[in-house]
């Protein structure tokens, strides 16, 4: 067959012209591999099937405004954050502490880079926000305490709370567009 002899990035490149078939070519290399990955993290078969819809859905739907350096690394990390989606929805009873190791992420030093890419905008960020706002975050997202733990140790109240981490999630997202992926499953995806 010709198209099994296609590099991710030409069928990349077919994938942003609407190609369907090389959609489903990349759909047949790609789909057993992540579904056996997500199913060691969930155990269930048919919440690993979801993710698995999930993360094609949504290289089909960012098919023209993706710039896609490694297929593999990106999905892996699409199936990462969408298993991360699942054990926070509290549907999978799964501690993400015990399976977290179980999917792989790109060691490369393309990867190493782009992740201290992502701290330091990330960091940079959280230090622009004002203290109030920054304490409540870091509070929830870094320490991982309740909204009600941060209102009791704050003595403000946990509608207050929620409305600062909001503030702050709207505010790290408008830094952070570019690395909304990677910066929800290191930071957002950390803490239930």
């Amino acid at each position: 067959m010709e198209t099994a002899t296609r590099t991710d990035q030409e069928l990349l490149g077919l994938l942003r012209e609407d190609d369907k078939a090389a959609f489903g070519e990349l759909y047949h290399k790609y789909a057993n591999r992540l579904y056996l990955q997500a199913f060691k993290m969930l155990k269930d078969d048919v919440q690993s099937k979801d993710v698995i819809q999930e993360v094609f859905l949504q290289l089909w739907s960012k098919r023209g405004t993706q710039q896609i350096e490694s297929l593999n690394a990106y999905l892996y990390a699409i199936t990462r954050f969408q298993v991360f989606k699942v054990l926070r929805s509290g549907k999978n009873h799964t501690d993400i502490f015990e399976v977290e190791h179980e999917l792989p992420l790109c060691r490369n030093t393309e990867y190493a880079l782009a992740e201290r890419e992502v701290s330091t905008a990330f960091f940079s960020g959280l230090s622009e926000l004002p203290e109030k706002c920054r304490t409540i975050f870091t509070l929830s997202r870094v320490e991982c305490l309740t909204n009600r733990e941060i209102s009791l140790q704050l003595s403000i109240s946990p509608k207050t709370v929620e409305n600062q981490i909001t503030i702050a999630i709207r505010k790290l997202r408008t830094g952070l567009s570019d690395f909304l992926p990677v910066f929800f499953i290191v930071f957002l995806c950390c803490c239930k």
